[in-house]
């Protein structure tokens, strides 16, 4: 089995207003935290949310059934910019039913 999980960012306490975010050296804390996902096979896909500025989300596919905990402890103690209060985020398990072809290879 897998672990799906939607991870919901939010600007945490600690955030800038508007587009500042993106500019503030703590978004690449993130961005590092995306890329070690990508990198340990876990990231589906990560990206703003656009209606809202500052919101994004990311989907995360760990190998194995009830990795539940451990999502939530990557996304929460391993994203610095989470643990710092740059960004708030909410993990919230995903039963996935149903998936589409792999585009691009």
């Amino acid at each position: 089995g897998e672990t799906w999980v939607a991870l919901l960012h939010r600007p945490g306490p600690g955030a800038p207003d508007g587009n500042a975010l993106f500019e503030d050296p703590r978004f690449a804390e993130h961005a590092a935290f995306l890329t070690r996902m990508r990198d340990a096979g876990y990231l589906v896909a990560a990206g703003p949310l656009t209606d809202v500025p500052g919101e994004g989300m990311t989907i995360l596919r760990l190998p194995g059934a009830g990795q539940l905990d451990r999502a939530t402890e990557l996304a929460t103690k391993e994203d610095t910019s989470v643990a710092g209060g740059f960004f708030t985020v909410t993990v919230r398990p995903w039963q996935v039913m149903l998936q589409g072809p792999t585009l691009g290879g």
